[in-house]
């Protein structure tokens, strides 16, 4: 399976990354990906940018070569109430908005209940693209729930590249959300969450589970620009 996007990426701009946006967009290109996500951690984590910096998207072209390039943020939950650390009419000016869970931004403790009505509030926003990373182990998930949510609200999942590196014990949960997402024809999205530009566009994990678990390609959102396009517009 081709994918030709890469819908997650960071840049030293938040402030634990190590390349520019620059050398993520050329890297992109370089490696004939047909569109980019940039998608900066948002202002409630710690060390990364203000709204400033996404509000100047309007300065970044939205092709470099033959690559579309997708001003986003990964927007951060903040407390168990749904919080984000975005406005709603904020998050209207972004191309692509993928909203994940970071110990640095939501304390670990809450109980699955709780977890999974935070993640119902996240999809009841419209701009809402895609729930990144579900499958950190430190928040209780009730996997097959989230792949009917995210289905009857028309989000994807992410499936993560840097999980299993990133989020220690991942791995098990991956494997259930990538089957739960096959049994209810949810969406799901790849990215590599790569944190320095030669690890764009890398999707070896992916793309392994994928095949294991013979996930039709029809669901998976980045395996054409049309569909990325076409799935993005339907949240804006």
């Amino acid at each position: 399976m081709n994918i030709v996007a890469d819908l997650h990426t960071h840049t030293l701009a938040c402030g634990h990354a190590y390349s520019t946006l620059t050398e993520v967009i050329q890297e992109a290109s370089d490696k004939g990906l047909k569109a980019v996500g940039l998608t900066e951690h948002g202002p409630g984590y710690p060390g990364s940018v203000k709204w400033a910096y996404f509000n100047t998207y309007r300065d970044i072209p939205r092709t470099f070569k033959d690559t579309k390039i997708l001003c986003g943020a990964e927007v951060n939950i903040m407390d168990t109430s749904g919080t984000i650390d975005f406005t709603l009419d904020q998050l209207k000016k972004l191309d692509i908005v993928i909203v994940s869970c970071h110990k640095e931004c939501i304390v670990p403790g809450a109980d699955l209940n709780e977890m999974m009505n935070v993640w119902e509030k996240i999809m009841q926003i419209p701009t809402v693209d895609i729930i990144g990373h579900p499958d950190n182990p430190i928040y209780p998930v009730n996997v097959d729930l989230l792949a009917q949510m995210a289905a009857y609200y028309n989000k994807a999942i992410e499936i993560n590249n840097s999980s299993p590196l990133a989020r220690p014990g991942s791995e098990d949960l991956c494997k259930q959300i990538i089957m739960a997402a096959k049994k209810h024809n949810t969406y799901i999205s790849i990215g590599s969450d790569a944190h320095y530009h030669k690890k764009i566009g890398q999707f070896d994990y992916a793309q392994d589970l994928i095949s294991k678990y013979d996930i039709p390609e029809d669901l998976i959102i980045n395996t054409s620009l049309f569909k990325i396009e076409e799935f993005l517009n339907s949240h804006r």
